[in-house]
This record gives C-alpha cells, sequence and structure tokens, in this order.
C-alpha cells in the first residue's frame, strides 16, 4: 500500500539517496520533502517540498514538522540528517503511534552520534578500536600524523591530519569537543559496510571505496571478505541492533578496524539497494511486521557516483 513518506534534509546526498530508493520500492509512494535550503525544492524531485527551520531551534522546528505531518496525513518520517535524527529521538513522542519515525533506538544513537562514545562502545565489546584520545586530555601516545576530528558530525566534516607538536598546541588551545585518532592504514584499504537486523537475523554488505566528491564514496567494489561479515555480526550483536547501521573502516595490519559507526542509512543506501541489500525497504517491513529475506544478488561489481546539475528560473 502506497504510504505518504516524510523525507528531512532532502538538499543532502543522503536525502536524495533515500528519495531514490523510495521511488524504486514503489512509485505510488508519495514523497513530501523538507530542507533548510529553498533551492532544494526543486533539485529534489518530490511531490511537495517545505523549508524548515534548523533542528537545534527545537521549537520551531517542532511546530513546522507536526503541520506537515498533519497537513499531508503523513505515516514514514525518515530524518536523514544527524542534527534531525537527534531531534527525533527527543521528541519522537510528539508525533503519536500511528506516525512511523525511522531512526535507532537512543542507546545506538548515544554510542554512535559520538566518535569518541563509538571507540568506548567498541573497546568494551572487545572489537577492534582506533586509539583515540579526548583532544582536551591528550598528553601523548600517538605517532605523527594522526588525526584530529570533530566528536560529533559526519561527511567528514571537521577532520584534519596533524603533522607534529606545533600544530596540536595550536588547536588543543582552539578546539573543543574534538578527539585525536591514530591514522589507520592507507585510503587504498578502506572500507564502509551496511548492516540490518531484525533483533535476530543479521545481514551486511561491504564496499571497498575510494573518496571524492567533499569525502563521500565516489567508487566503490563489492567486497565479499568474510571477515567483514563476521565483524559486522559482532558489532550488531553487542549493539543489540534493531535497525541499520553504516560502518566505516580500514584494513590494517591487525584486521579490519571501524574508526566510525554510523547510527542511520548511509548516502551509499541506493548503490546497495541497487545490489540488493534493500535496508531501507527491510525496515519498513521489520516495522509493518513483515519477514525479510536477503539473497546476494552479485558476486562482484562496482558502482560510480556521478555529478548532475538542476536548472531552474532561467530567463
Amino acid at each position: 500500500m502506497s504510504k505518504n513518506i516524510l523525507v528531512t534534509g532532502v538538499c543532502g546526498d543522503i536525502g536524495q539517496s533515500i528519495i531514490k530508493c523510495i521511488r524504486d520500492i514503489d512509485k505510488g509512494h508519495r514523497v513530501i520533502a523538507t530542507d533548510t535550503q529553498a533551492l532544494a525544492a526543486k533539485a529534489s524531485k518530490v511531490d511537495r517540498f517545505y523549508q524548515v527551520p534548523l533542528a537545534k531551534q527545537e521549537e520551531e522546528y517542532l511546530g513546522c514538522i507536526k503541520k506537515i505531518v498533519l497537513e499531508n496525513d503523513i505515516q514514514y518520517i525518515f530524518p536523514s540528517t544527524e542534527a534531525e535524527i537527534g531531534f527525533f529521538d527527543s521528541f519522537c513522542s510528539q508525533f503519536g503511534q500511528s506516525v512511523k519515525i525511522f531512526i535507532n533506538e537512543h542507546g545506538i544513537l548515544h554510542d554512535f552520534l559520538d566518535k569518541y562514545n563509538t571507540v568506548v562502545f567498541l573497546e568494551r565489546n572487545k572489537l577492534p578500536f582506533p586509539k583515540t584520545f579526548l583532544l582536551e586530555d591528550y598528553a601523548g601516545g600517538l605517532d605523527f600524523p594522526f588525526i584530529l576530528k570533530q566528536r560529533r558530525g559526519s561527511g567528514g566534516k571537521g577532520l584534519m591530519p596533524i603533522e607534529d607538536r606545533e600544530e596540536l598546541a595550536f588547536f588543543k588551545k582552539r578546539k573543543k569537543d574534538f578527539i585525536v585518532q591514530e591514522l589507520l592504514g592507507t585510503i587504498d584499504e578502506e572500507y564502509t559496510a551496511a548492516v540490518f537486523s531484525d533483533g535476530v537475523n543479521i545481514h551486511s554488505i561491504a564496499f571497498k571505496r575510494l573518496l571524492g566528491f567533499d569525502n563521500l564514496s565516489k567508487v566503490m567494489e563489492l567486497a565479499g571478505d568474510e571477515a567483514i561479515k563476521d565483524l559486522m555480526i559482532r558489532i550488531a550483536k553487542a549493539a543489540s541492533l534493531k535497525g541499520v547501521i553504516n560502518v566505516q573502516m580500514r584494513k590494517t595490519a591487525r584486521g579490519y578496524v571501524p574508526f566510525e559507526i554510523n547510527p542511520r542509512l548511509s548516502s551509499t543506501v541506493y548503490v546497495r539497494h541497487r545490489f540488493g541489500f534493500c535496508d531501507l525497504k527491510w525496515w519498513i517491513d521489520y516495522r509493518e511486521g513483515r519477514s525479510i529475506e536477503y539473497y546476494q544478488k552479485y558476486k562482484k561489481g562496482i558502482a560510480i557516483r556521478v555529478l548532475d546539475e538542476a536548472f531552474f528560473d532561467l530567463a
């Protein structure tokens, strides 16, 4: 049955990928979209668009979203940005039982929206982890160069290499809520994996990736290493996962080491959907009480993300 579906943050790569999956699942679904940027209206190819305040403006954002839900009889909400995921985690009770909001459980969001908490989770559960310290507490223990990154945020925002003590001292005086982390392996051995679980069955798919387009996955080659699958099962079980997460890792001398876990649908959701790993659809099926079946569609394959343009207001 076709639904009225709200997708937030549609100017971003994740929002755009979610919309493509929804259209592919059922062309009858009515897609309502929001973003803080007005130009997203004509770039997102949706049935109706609303410009909304920033999620951190909680009172204004809540009033706006509640109005949109009421006007459009929304049944599903897919928040695509981490700020909005955090908002709906706090305010999901405001929308009642008739609206299904596709975010992970609070404990998973607590552990994985914060990159330092992610490392604590990995270490606590005896999973591979990168040596990581809070910048404010760091007094040594890593070889240069190492990575400086924000505790919260996605898409590599705020990430920078630290080459020496002078750079470290400079940023330590100026940055708050940052972590320092060992530099794992090389960019040629970076992988992204999606994990879906209904609480009993755990499925995963992984790609070796090259980055581009402002630190997004640009070239993705299907990776079938059983060691990755085993690691994803261990992470899902440790997290008691009932939903979708995305794990970013590098292959090192000590095996695959996760350095980030995103507790949400990721920008590669449409790529893996085309590879037969339909985690967005399965999440809907799980929430609707339907069974999920997964059969690997391909043994190998490569996906390449390309740029596109949108034109409007030409005169």
